[in-house]
Parts: C-alpha cells; structure tokens; sequence
C-alpha cells in the first residue's frame, strides 16, 4: 500500500494503492467533481441486476442533477472514495452524513467483473477511516434484500427489515469496526484532497 501518484485518474489529487485479496491493485483516490465520466463508466459496467440491486432498479443512466450530486461532493459532510483496478473503473464508496439520523448513511457499488476481490471491504475500509478521524460514531445503511454481495458483508451487524420500504435496514457502531492496516493513509491522503 501506498501514496501512488501515476495512477490513471485525470488529475494529479492525492491517492493510494491497495493490494487486493486476489494480488491485484487497486488504486482509490477520493471523488472530484470532474470525476463525472468516471461515474457514468462504472454505471454502464453494472449488470442490470446489479443496477437493480444498488439503486432498486435497473436504471441505464443518470439525470444531470443526480451526476451532480454523485460528483459534487464536499468531502466532509459527503465523502466518496472512487477505485480503478487495472486502469479501469472498478467501484465507488461513499458516506453522507445524516445529521437527523445521527449517522452517516454508506453506499458502495462495485463493477461486476472486479466483485469477488475484497474491493468492496476497502472501500467500506477507507470510509470508515475517514470517518472515525471525523468523529462520525455510526454508519447507517439501507439495503434491498436481492443485494446479495452486501448482505454477505453485513452478516453478524444489526439489522432490520422495513416492510414499507421493503429494504434491509441497519446501523454499524464504527467502533466496533476493527482499524483497517489502510487508516492511516486514507485519512492523509483525504486530508490533503481537503485542503
């Protein structure tokens, strides 16, 4: 792991590279608002049930005003890490912090062809890392229940089911998320994309 300044996204911010649990790299920086064409890749490299799964359905695009708000975040109150594996669009993380609800809702979507590899747990890694050194004390998620690869992940977490809504519901207490080896750097790497 480390500080990785040739990695192919279109700027020069700040990143770090992880080595994934099948030996590949993966490079996470956080989100700028240039980042849109990045966003629109990873949207057409999602399956339609994987689509379905993350937003609920198997929608092929974003409005201009839903780009916006994915892209244009401020890195405090909403926070997103973006990812490349082998050069390419691999996933997103993401937190918004919900003041009503005293948590930060998390979202993470990754690309079909890199799921499997751990990308998801380093992303759920970088944001909670960021978040502990924010002082955010919970995550707090909404999950529909065919999100299967998500669901695996929350195994052993408080969850609920709201029938309304149809969604698995939950929060996880960040102190009781074990330090990740990469909290360190993503909180110095998200401390300098702050400044």
């Amino acid at each position: 792991m480390g500080p990785d300044m040739a990695a192919p996204f279109p700027d020069d911010r700040p990143r770090l590279t992880v080595i994934l649990r099948d030996g590949s790299a993966a490079v996470l920086s956080p989100l700028v608002g240039s980042d849109r064409e990045l966003l629109l890749e990873g949207l057409a490299g999602l399956s339609p049930e994987s689509r379905y799964a993350r937003f609920g359905e198997g929608r092929a695009s974003f409005t201009a005003a839903e780009l916006d708000y994915l892209a244009d975040v401020d890195q405090r109150s909403h926070v997103a890490w973006g990812a490349l594996v082998d050069d390419q669009v691999a996933g997103v993380g993401r937190y918004i912090v919900d003041p009503d609800q005293g948590c930060a809702e998390i979202a993470i979507t990754v690309i079909d062809r890199f799921q499997g590899r751990g990308l998801a747990r380093v992303l759920f890694e970088a944001l909670a890392a960021v978040a502990r050194g924010d002082g955010i004390e919970e995550f707090c998620f909404s999950v529909h229940p065919d999100n299967e690869p998500v669901l695996r992940i929350l195994q052993g977490i408080d969850t609920t089911f709201d029938p309304e809504g149809e969604l698995v519901v939950g929060r996880v207490p960040l102190v009781d998320v074990p330090a990740a080896e990469l909290d360190d750097e993503a909180r110095a790497v998200m401390a300098r994309v702050r400044t």
